[in-house]
């Protein structure tokens, strides 16, 4: 079956050439602010095109043809976080709170993960999973670079997960496998690699997934399922696959004339022609029944062998000498743990190393070093930066603007490069 006869199954001629039309149009890019470290104000001023979305809060709109911010330093300080523009409404819809835990199942590169923690103010905890190893190093980076603390990287089965942690988390976000024509003015794989029989393959696999992610739900409890697909077999039947084998219930999103609802009314489709961005189907449900919220107690099992305001309340453990910073616990024994959240740093025999993730999470330090532009860039070329003002030697936090860089160690007037190599670029 070709494309455009299958999307007759729930559009119009019309809204079908509409929509074919526009895949041929140039794209719309939008990022996902970190107020934590840089203002709106500024951001607005760093980017010619850039504008807020209309309404979710810390998201922008900006035209890829004008605007690179993907290859600014900001990016690389954790600034802020590219995306697609639609992708933003999944987050925004399940509104994720500063006490819920969270799952993220099918979470690289880390949109959604990383939307949600912002969301949270870097409380509560996320569980993102990932199951491709290469993908999981991918999330994991981009999470560290934006310096979430409340976030658990791993890599599992999601069949495991179910049988590990059923009725656990109070949100879910399940944005499925799917055959991504959603995607197909993004990336012309996409539609080369398309067709039915892709489609109904990864339906079945979709429908396993939904069943799946509705198990760990707590009763009380929201999930939204979505794709980045125009298909209605691998969107609205899924969905109806999820209703008739449980006692699911859908809530109706918000109305917007943009979005295109079909015969499952409380679900939308975003379509590029009706909407900035690419293509979408998302579904918000809600398991039916009185939340528990899990205020399980913390206790910081060591204590860190420096003063920091910022991770006071935290649950700090360690795995072998690696120290981690929880917002709360949560029971990882049984997991591929990647990223066992924010790694403060190593108890070595010479002494503590700061890990460059603790860097991307603090602003202030005991010893601390500001850095011009130049030198920022300088930095991350790799070079020695000399510096005559250096008051001692030792580890000090390198800052730029305010946000923190990277952990260095300071001798006789000279700033030694301990920056990831992987992470060294020219501007």
């Amino acid at each position: 079956m070709e494309f455009k006869e299958h999307l007759r199954k729930y559009l119009k001629e019309e809204e079908i050439e509409s929509l074919l039309n526009s895949l041929v149009e140039s794209r719309t890019a939008a990022l996902l602010l970190n107020t934590e470290k840089l203002s709106p104000l500024k951001l607005q001023k760093m980017f010619q095109s850039i504008v807020k979305h209309p309404f979710i809060e810390n998201c922008f709109i900006y035209n890829p043809l004008i605007d690179a911010p993907g290859k600014s330093i900001e990016h690389e300080l954790g600034c802020f976080y590219l995306l697609e523009p639609c992708s933003a409404l999944v987050a925004h819809y399940l509104a994720p709170t500063e006490d819920d835990q969270v799952l993220d199942l099918c979470a690289a590169p880390g949109g959604k993960t990383i939307h949600a923690s912002l969301l949270m103010k870097n409380k509560g905890i996320i569980i993102s999973n990932e199951i491709s190893s290469s993908r999981a190093n991918i999330l994991s980076y981009n999470i560290e670079r934006l310096g979430r603390k409340n976030v658990v990287v791993i890599n599992d089965e999601i069949v495991k997960l179910q049988k590990l942690y059923l009725e656990s988390f109070d949100k879910i976000i399940l944005d499925a496998p799917c055959s991504g024509s959603g995607m197909f003015r993004k990336d012309q794989k996409m539609k080369e690699d398309w067709s039915f029989n892709k489609v109904l393959h990864l339906q079945n696999i979709q429908k396993e997934l939904i069943l799946c992610a509705y198990q760990m739900l707590k009763p009380g409890g929201k999930m939204v399922y979505s794709t980045c697909s125009y298909s209605y077999e691998e969107d609205e039947e899924v969905v109806k696959y999820l209703l008739e084998h449980s006692d699911a219930k859908l809530l109706m999103i918000p109305q917007d004339d943009n979005y295109f609802r079909s015969d499952l009314k409380e679900t939308i489709h975003l379509f590029p022609h009706r909407i900035k961005g690419e293509g979408h189907f998302i579904a918000l449900i809600e398991k039916p029944g009185v939340i528990n919220k899990n205020n399980d107690k913390k206790e910081r099992l060591f204590a860190l062998p420096f003063k920091c305001e910022r991770l006071k309340d935290d649950y700090i453990y360690a795995h072998g000498k690696d120290y981690y910073a929880l917002s709360r616990f949560f029971d990882t024994r049984s997991l591929h743990v990647l990223r066992g959240g924010l790694k403060i740093g190593a108890n070595e025999k010479y002494g503590f190393v700061y890990d460059h993730a603790l860097s991307h999470y603090l602003n202030t330090f005991v010893y601390q070093i500001s850095l011009t532009r130049e030198e920022l860039i300088q930095y991350y070329e790799g070079q020695e930066i000399k510096r005559a003002d250096l008051s001692q030697d030792g580890y000090a936090l390198l800052l730029y603007e305010g946000i923190g860089v990277d952990f260095a160690k300071t001798v006789k007037g000279r700033i030694k490069n301990y920056l990831p190599k992987g992470l060294r670029k020219k501007f």
